[in-house]
């Protein structure tokens, strides 16, 4: 039940991939070189599935919202090519006003293909939440399979 940070989550998207090589530096000046989360942002930065927190930051370590997940998985999908027009409304969830509008898109798709299904029975999508691991390897899982 640990929760993810944002570079753990990269970085598993980063080894999917195959680790592909990258050059050059982190356009975020709290991503120091040679750390183990370091080549998988740079990669993800390059291919369009993170451009951070602002300010130049991407908050590495900082625990990643489950809102935040759907938009890199959504990106990361971008990435892959894939069909990313099946979308569906999250009005039902209790908590739908919470979503925020840069994670809006990624959660209408993410709940549209059964990737992010709510808790609490399907009641609730928890954006603002922490990821769990168990709750990201669903979330992942139910990604490869759609």
């Amino acid at each position: 039940d640990e929760t993810l940070t944002r570079g753990m989550v990269v970085t598993v998207l980063y080894n999917m991939e195959g680790k592909p090589a990258v050059s050059g530096r982190s356009p975020f000046y709290d991503v120091k070189e040679n750390v183990w989360y370091s080549a998988p942002v740079i990669w993800a930065e390059e291919n369009g599935i993170v451009c951070g927190m602002g300010n130049g930051t991407f908050a590495p370590d900082q625990f990643i919202t489950r809102e935040q997940m759907a938009v890199m998985m959504y990106r990361y999908a971008k990435y892959l090519n894939q069909d990313v027009s099946v979308t569906a409304n999250f009005d039902n969830f209790k908590d739908a006003a919470s979503v925020s509008p840069f994670a809006t898109d990624a959660m209408k798709w993410a709940v549209g293909n059964g990737i992010i299904t709510g808790k609490e029975g399907g009641t609730v999508l928890d954006p603002q939440g922490n990821t769990a691991r168990s709750e990201a390897a669903i979330i992942i899982q139910r990604f490869m399979e759609n």
